[in-house]
């Protein structure tokens, strides 16, 4: 297969148009999309970080004063995250309230979120097209838009989904880097961006360093280098490669790629400064302070961290276990099932986009292949190395994620959105088999058809996204609580135990539900939706501002369960409280079960004698 195709400005066309469509699909979808837990803390983390850019902007020597920057009004809210995805939430929502861009105040927080979820597209549609095919790269960027939990936290004011865009775009930059080594700053440019989104970003270097090895294996065996000389360039990967590449560009020796890590040097030497520069939380910690913490974790010493950088990254290390429910059993702690991922992966990904993928890896198995290995055990075969070992990377990016959440220490109460960052590869891979499809059907019609070529390719994509297309479609606005036909749908998921929802964001779709019962007002206890996401449906307008939430279980006139294991405890509650089994409403999804509404019996009887 051929690699390093060109691209030109007709591609990034492409790119942009699909950019721009989910952009607007995003921004039409989102009006109807109650926000969600995480989304109202970063919320208020926007808010406050927006008060401070005002400062910047005013005075900008007592912006960067250090009581000002830890003011729980500014930096200090929120800091067990980095900085990027919320400051670009905060200059949203300066922008909005200074020129009233959004129809609605959350799409101004969200916005950024949506803008980076369509990027995202733009880049793996450049980068399928530049490894595997124009066509391969589309059919990728369409099938990973068209994944229906990706399509929900694509609407959302989170770090989710721009995570990926950064960790994708690093990959890329890092793939580059390889046969070009200008791109090398770039990759540390990116890595840095990368860091300062969301700390999944930490796992990119090992990846690379595994992928490297399979490089370094491949590139001296074409230069017929001694196996003396490969096994001590595989021990010493970041020494004696290096050397090897000076002495080949002395001899005038052909390199297709270069075993230089300029890549990594990059990576160290532009990383860290971005990510600091980014967050003014961080600019006060001292070097002791840090290295003081560093060699605490080396020692394996417990102890408070001293500098505001050991505190963010104990924070992740040492995360808080939330619960999911995983086959009907409530998991609060580790020991965790190493199996989720992988089931939550075939219970929520399109059957049709994952079968693709799993066809897509096959016909790609042979370039998998260790250097040495594959000529004993697979000597010819359709798929071939390239020098930059694409397949070997790609596949490492889609297997490293599922693979760090399989560990049973690992906490999985964010459902699928921890290992998004392996979709869009498993989307690429999705995109060789359509190719292939599309190379069947086109064989398969010959020359009976007028336009064949491009009535097999159209043909067999509608064929093979309208699927996804559809379930898409069907799991909005409840994103979460959709499953898949390998689940049996949501029934089938319902009996199977598996999680219903979190978040509480399924409360937006009670809205018109409360107006029509209370056209006076009246209070709401709202059990997992907080405070701030539920004035948000007052603030865009979709909730009338007299019903108010209350936390108040006793004296709310309504009051909601969020159907999830750890909330069974609220309608005994309710039941004990208010003398009632009854609710009056119960909003559901497929039939089955999301939200269940009661009515206090004493709002009742006064309704009732108006």
């Amino acid at each position: 297969m051929t690699r390093y195709r060109m691209i030109g400005w007709r591609d990034h066309l492409l790119g942009l148009l699909l950019c721009v469509s989910y952009v607007a699909l995003l921004m039409a979808s989102s009006r109807e999309l109650g926000m969600s837990r995480d989304e109202a803390f970063y919320v208020e983390a926007a808010e406050r970080y927006a008060a401070w850019f005002e400062i910047l902007a005013e005075d900008p020597a007592r912006a960067v004063e250090r009581e000002v920057v830890s003011s729980p009004q500014h930096w200090a809210h929120n800091n067990e995250h980095p900085s990027l995805a919320k400051s670009l939430f905060a200059l949203s929502h300066l922008a909005h309230e200074r020129w009233d861009i959004f129809p609605q105040e959350s799409m101004a927080f969200r916005f950024p979120g949506m803008l980076m979820s369509g990027l995202l597209l733009w880049l793996l549609y450049i980068f399928g097209a530049r490894a595997y095919g124009r066509q391969a790269g589309v059919f990728a960027a369409l099938a990973f838009a068209l994944l229906p939990r990706v399509f929900y936290h694509s609407q959302l004011d989170c770090f989710d989904v721009p995570i990926v865009l950064m960790m994708t775009l690093v990959t890329y930059c890092y793939w580059r880097s390889l046969t070009d080594a200008r791109w090398a700053i770039w990759t540390g440019l990116a890595y840095g961006l990368a860091l300062a989104t969301k700390h999944n970003a930490w796992q990119l270097p090992l990846i690379f360093i595994v992928h490297f090895l399979f490089v370094i294996g491949t590139e001296l065996r074409a230069r017929r280098a001694k196996w003396w000389v490969i096994v001590l360039a595989l021990a010493f990967p970041l020494v004696v490669p290096p050397i090897l590449d000076l002495i080949a560009r002395r001899r005038g020796t052909l390199r297709r790629v270069s075993l230089t890590p300029h890549w990594l040097l990059a990576m160290v030497i532009l990383g860290p400064p971005i990510f600091v520069g980014l967050w003014p939380w961080l600019w006060f910690d001292t070097l002791a302070d840090v290295m003081a913490d560093l060699g605490n974790v080396l020692s394996g010493i417990s102890a408070p961290p001293q500098s505001r950088l050991g505190g963010y990254v104990g924070f992740h290390f040492n995360h808080a276990y939330y619960n999911m429910a995983y086959f009907g059993v409530n998991y609060f702690r580790p020991p965790f099932p190493i199996g989720y991922p992988w089931v939550m992966t075939l219970f929520t990904v399109p059957l049709v986009t994952l079968a693709l993928a799993l066809v897509g890896l096959g016909t790609r198995l042979r370039a998998l292949f260790p250097p040495g290995l594959m000529e004993r055990l697979w000597p010819s075969g359709a798929a071939s190395p390239d020098p930059a070992r694409t397949d070997v990377l790609a596949f490492g990016s889609l297997l490293a994620p599922l693979v760090v959440i399989s560990m049973p220490w690992t906490p999985i109460f964010g459902g699928t959105k921890h290992w998004f960052s392996a979709y869009p590869f498993l989307a690429l891979f999705a995109g060789i088999a359509f190719v292939s499809v599309a190379r069947a059907a086109r064989r398969a019609v010959g020359d009976r058809v007028p336009g064949a070529r491009y009535a097999t390719r159209l043909g067999a994509a509608a064929i093979l996204l309208t699927p996804a297309a559809v379930e898409t479609v069907h799991s909005h606005p409840f994103g979460l609580s959709h499953y898949t036909f390998a689940a049996g749908g949501v029934p089938g998921a319902a009996d199977h135990g598996m999680n219903r929802q979190f978040w509480g964001f399924t409360t937006g779709s009670l809205t018109e539900w409360f107006e029509e019962q209370m056209p006076e007002g009246g209070s709401v206890w709202i059990c997992d939706t907080t405070w701030t996401a539920f004035r948000m449906l007052e603030r865009d307008g979709r909730l009338d501002p007299r019903i108010r939430a209350s936390g108040d279980l006793v004296g709310a006139d309504y009051a909601i369960v969020h159907h999830e294991h750890h909330f069974v405890e609220v309608d005994y509650q309710i039941w004990a409280a208010w003398g009632t089994v009854q609710p009056v409403h119960v909003l559901t999804y497929d039939g089955v079960p999301i939200i269940s509404v009661y009515e206090n019996p004493r709002h009742a009887r006064a309704r009732e004698g108006r």
